[in-house]
């Protein structure tokens, strides 16, 4: 996967990057944090420049949310369990972005863009119950700021040593998802008892 972030950036140049950014949202597997590090270590070695490589990162992220926000808009739950899986949609991710919103509100798209997962699919329950598309589209820009300036940053100051905090990000996804399903069990408990 490493290898094909680098030659798709290095062979296309801030395209790549932005293509980059839209294949993570698609398929989840690839990283958003080899890409944007990526960009960061090209601007080390002068190949980017560090306000293109932030800037090509923050656009893909938004644009990516933005596609998210309008299949929720125009397809709506139906459309998104049908055809979720041929987006790498899986259910259980789904469950964790609707619960994220149910708890934050809006404020979801800003806070849900820092974490791994829970940024792609953030913007689907936002665009499934028709919130302010400019609205979203504010709190989503400023949102997606600090995770992609940390990443091109990263790999700016670190070049290729940026793997090691790889490794540090990897153990940050386990309690992230421990918190996560706390969050949709006690949303669940809010539902069972006020059903009941």
């Amino acid at each position: 996967m490493t290898d094909f972030v680098i030659k798709l950036i290095s062979n296309y140049g801030y395209f790549g990057m932005f293509l980059g950014m839209v294949l993570e949202a698609v398929i989840i597997a690839i990283p958003s944090e080899l890409i944007l590090a990526t960009g960061g270590i090209l601007a080390s070695k002068k190949i980017f420049t560090f306000t293109g490589a932030f800037l090509t990162g923050l656009l893909g992220s938004v644009f990516c949310a933005i596609v998210i926000y309008f299949m929720g808009y125009f397809g709506g739950n139906a459309f998104v369990k049908k055809y979720g899986k041929y987006f790498f949609m899986k259910e259980d991710e789904l469950e964790k972005s609707d619960s994220w919103f149910n708890k934050y509100g809006m404020l979801s798209a800003l806070i849900g863009r820092n974490f791994p997962i829970v940024r792609t699919l953030i913007s689907l329950p936002i665009g499934i119950t028709r919130q302010s598309f400019w609205k979203f589209l504010i709190y989503t820009t400023i949102g997606s700021i600090p995770w992609t300036l940390a990443f091109v940053y990263v790999g700016y100051q670190l070049g290729e040593n940026w793997i090691i905090l790889k490794t540090y990000v990897n153990y940050l996804k386990t309690p992230i998802r421990i918190i996560l399903l706390f969050l949709i069990i006690k949303y669940l408990y809010k539902l069972f008892n006020k059903n009941k």
